[in-house]
């Protein structure tokens, strides 16, 4: 029963991971240059390529992917020799990973004892880039008297060739009603799972069948075990019933990430073995990364870069301040808070206005004085500035007193009258003098400079800056402070 089936998910199993691999880009992947960068919905990231030209077939046959478009539109990426192939789901070429569809093990029994059917799901991962990722995959079994295991052998993780190595889970059940209920965690009724070890090259989900008796054989014939992505499987009691529902409902395929690298040793440590070992890390702006499931490495974009590593100039900056623009979720992603935001090669600078200052993080701006501060500056300003205005305003004011006083007492002393005299008899001998020039001439009207005296006022010998000596008449109005009416003798004497 089923033989056919089961030679094609034996074939398909073998092969889905010894030959297989490839996949979609679950972020954005870059084809070499002139190829095709997917197949159907599924991007195909270089170094995987359609076709010897396209894919980095040095680094291993399995690189080489098929395109086949003879199941109907769209194509699908298929990785494997012709005839023994796997499908592939997706590709992330950030982490290293490649999903495709892989097979499960049943079987099925005629009453307690006495099996009419069974499949066991195989496959090598010997001398291929591949590994089943720990992290993304668990076993699970299904079914209510049954015990499932993931077997293999060989070496990786620090065992020897012929090493055996085995996980498992027993899943048990009394009746159908008394399993967990649908979308429960499988916890042991009904349906059980564990996780799986790094570095196994050879898997396969299988059964403890030898003297086994299935006590739940009339309500659950058929027992499910299969090594699949985390999280995929969903429990249903209508799993259990009927004679290979199960398997019939998923055509007998279920989803497996698979981790692949470059596997022919750790990063090199120099130059020359870089040359010597085809290093696939081409972009100036990657870094090699060692694998954590099983001998081999694989290429990054360094820091603040991002594109496709294994291609020369792959790797581009990521312009932080652009992004920050576009969508508001970058802002917290690359953060400039109160800042200016300036792109540099492989990162960013976050560039703090006038009045802001750096706020400890490098990546943020706070103000150089709070606000209360601000607002005690700006009137502490403010009053400076009013009282400078007042002050300038009493200057002024001082001023013009000062030279309507002295244009007071120079009339009160006789100064317009002698100005009048001056011009209606054209007198060119007598100039007049400010205070400050006549202080100064007569040292401050000194005694020792007095020449003779009038009967309107006293006449002193002055020296100008000139040097020219000259007689300056001085009015005693300006001594006594009281003109009594002589401004006309004053000026008469002078005249």
């Amino acid at each position: 029963m089923h033989e056919e089936a089961q030679s094609r998910l034996l074939l398909l199993a073998l092969l889905l991971l010894s030959p297989a691999t490839a996949s979609s880009s679950s972020a954005a992947g870059v084809s070499l240059p002139g190829c095709p960068d997917k197949c159907g919905n599924v991007s195909i990231p270089y170094p995987f390529g359609i076709g010897d030209r396209c894919a980095a077939s040095g680094l291993g046959s399995l690189f080489n992917l098929t395109c086949d478009d003879t199941g109907g539109a769209p194509p699908v990426p298929l990785v494997g020799d012709p005839g023994l192939q796997a499908e592939i789901i997706e590709f992330s070429l950030e982490r290293g990973e490649l999903r495709v569809y892989a097979g499960l093990s049943y079987v099925c029994y005629a009453s307690a004892t006495s099996q009419s059917s069974n499949f066991t799901f195989v496959f090598s991962l010997v001398d291929t880039p591949f590994r089943v990722s720990p992290s993304r995959n668990q076993l699970t079994v299904v079914g209510c008297s049954t015990l499932g295991l993931v077997v293999g052998t060989g070496g990786g993780a620090g065992r020897s060739e012929d090493d055996v190595y085995a996980t498992g889970c027993y899943s048990y059940c009394a009746r159908l009603n008394s399993t967990n209920a649908d979308g429960a965690p499988c916890d042991g009724t009904g349906c059980c799972q564990v996780p799986i070890s790094p570095d196994i090259p050879f898997l396969g989900a299988a059964f403890r069948t030898g003297n086994w008796t299935n006590t739940a054989w009339r309500f659950n014939p058929c027992f499910y075990a299969m090594v699949a992505e985390d999280g995929w499987y969903s429990f249903r009691r209508s799993d259990l019933a009927g004679g290979l529902a199960y398997y019939n409902e998923t055509v007998g395929t279920v989803p497996v990430v698979l981790d692949w690298a470059v596997r022919d040793g750790w990063c090199p440590a120099t130059a020359e073995e870089k040359a010597r070992r085809k290093y696939a890390c081409k972009s100036a702006n990657s870094e090699c990364v060692n694998s954590t499931n099983g001998m081999g490495y694989s290429c990054n974009c360094s820091h603040g870069y991002q594109g496709n590593p294994y291609l020369q100039d792959g790797c581009q900056d990521i312009n932080e301040c652009a992004l920050r623009k576009q969508d508001a979720r970058y802002e917290e992603m690359y953060p400039c808070r109160d800042g200016v935001c300036i792109n540099t090669p492989g990162s960013y600078r976050c560039k703090c206005r006038v009045g802001t200052k750096k706020d400890g993080t490098n990546f943020g701006c706070q103000q150089v004085l709070p606000m209360a501060a601000k607002v005690v500056v700006g009137l502490s300003g403010c009053a400076i500035l009013a009282m400078a205005l007042s002050c300038l305003l009493v200057i002024k004011l001082q001023r013009r007193k000062h030279i309507l006083e002295k244009q007071q007492y120079f009339n009160q002393n006789g100064g317009l009258r002698l100005f009048e005299e001056m011009v209606s008899r054209q007198v060119d001998t007598v100039r007049v003098l400010t205070e400050d020039e006549l202080k100064k001439a007569t040292n401050n009207f000194s005694d020792d400079r007095v020449i003779g005296c009038g009967g309107h006022g006293t006449v002193y010998r002055g020296t100008l800056d000139d040097h020219r000596e000259v007689a300056i008449k001085r009015s005693k109005a300006a001594i006594d402070g009281d003109d009594g009416g002589c401004e006309e003798e004053f000026v008469n004497e002078i005249i």
